[in-house]
């Protein structure tokens, strides 16, 4: 009865340590996820100014001479 339960015991710390591990990948995506959205909110679309501070959205590219995001 005593293996039993040290077995028991053994396999739930597996079980709950792959879970924690699971969670937490989860929430570094989530996090990762909401910084590169936080990025895109202070983005120049095409066609407008792009600064140091104000770079272009993704997908576009600043033409520094000019000052304006373009594809």
């Amino acid at each position: 009865v005593l293996i039993i339960a040290v077995l028991f015991l053994t396999a739930s710390e597996l079980v709950t340590a792959d879970y924690t591990r699971d969670k937490w990948q989860y929430r570094a995506a989530s996090l990762r996820d909401a910084m590169r959205n936080f990025r895109d909110t202070r983005c120049s679309p095409g066609g407008e100014v792009c600064t140091r501070h104000s770079p272009c959205c993704t997908g576009f590219l600043c033409n520094h001479i000019g000052g304006m995001c373009h594809h």
